[in-house]
């Protein structure tokens, strides 16, 4: 053998070796995707399931999220604050998952029980006083998006 012929065994292996080490990096990227995306949906889920514990577990702000839902100008001064308050807070978790479908890092199949619990809520005739009297604190495009969600019917 020929140190021409040694010198092309080596080229590629070498070819070889890059081609697994491409294949290698290329899976490593693609999980290291997937658990951002993991990590992303485990703290919107956090975020809810905190939202929905404010409420269930503490029986004054039960009483005053039904009321609000329907009746939202029953509520006294206090309980329309604690109401905007709790709106709000769903509202920048929602954001968040929002912006994380946006970006990318949460696929939109996920969005969709977002779109449905918007509707519920924020478009209670309560949710909606909220919403107005918050706007002012989301970002503009994620405003925007809400009032497409609460202007289309149900899908």
């Amino acid at each position: 053998m020929t140190i021409q012929e040694l010198g092309s065994i080596g080229e590629l292996l070498a070819a070889i070796a890059t081609i697994a080490t491409l294949a290698y990096l290329a899976l490593q990227i693609r999980q290291s995707n997937r658990s951002h995306q993991l990590s992303a949906v485990t703290r919107i889920s956090e975020s809810t399931e905190s939202w929905i514990d404010r409420v269930i577990e503490d029986p004054g702000m039960l009483d005053v999220y039904v009321r609000a839902m329907t009746d939202y100008d029953s509520l006294d001064r206090n309980e329309r604050i604690r109401f905007q308050m709790l709106v709000m807070r769903f509202l920048r978790g929602v954001e968040g998952a929002w912006l994380q479908v946006e970006w990318g890092l949460v696929e939109d199949e996920y969005w969709e029980g977002f779109k449905g619990s918007l509707r519920l809520i924020v478009g209670s005739p309560g949710g909606r006083k909220a919403l107005e009297r918050n706007r002012s604190q989301l970002t503009p495009s994620f405003a925007v998006a809400i009032d497409e969600i609460l202007g289309a019917a149900p899908e």
